[in-house]
């Protein structure tokens, strides 16, 4: 009996932060774009911001921010892209197809390592898809706007439900 109502809290627990609206989950990224790296790398206000006062790599820490923001709570704030991704495929939260709202994962050095990248989907059509990701290219790095062309994404490990 007792494992049969912890399965049910489970599940009742996994379904709630489903609550979530995707649309909210652009709206607050849309909201960030142009804060970012203040006076050097990986630092400033805005990194503390995402990062909970830590300065350092940030993209996840930007996407953990805004999941909390949307009081969205499937996963555990983290600044680590891959963790988030791992938490994702533990919860069968990890598809193929993106959707607006969703979150984008991307692999470096190999699929496999630690590391990675993350963002958010902004928009998706036939042929692009459109991102908001933090903490991508050289410093100053700030949130921004990204497009790709939907069947050449580079180093692409999937997408992860929000809904």
């Amino acid at each position: 009996m007792k494992k049969a109502i912890s399965l049910i809290l489970w599940l009742i627990l996994s379904i709630l932060p489903c609550l979530a609206n995707p649309q909210d989950i652009v709206n607050l990224a849309t909201a960030e774009i142009g804060n970012g790296e203040i006076k050097q790398n990986n630092a400033g206000q805005y990194v503390k911001l995402y990062n909970k006062d830590l300065e350092a790599a940030w993209c996840a820490g930007f996407v953990s921010y805004i999941l909390q923001q949307a009081n969205f709570t499937a996963f555990d704030y983290s600044l680590s892209a891959k963790a988030i991704y791992n938490q994702a495929k533990l919860k069968n939260r990890i598809t193929l197809t993106p959707k607006v709202g969703y979150l984008i994962v991307f692999w470096r050095n190999n699929p496999k390592a630690w590391t990675g990248h993350i963002g958010i989907v902004e928009n998706v059509n036939q042929d692009y898809l459109y991102t908001i990701e933090g903490n991508k290219g050289s410093f100053p790095a700030k949130v921004k706007r990204f497009k790709y062309r939907r069947n050449d994404i580079p180093k692409l490990l999937g997408y992860i439900k929000t809904d």
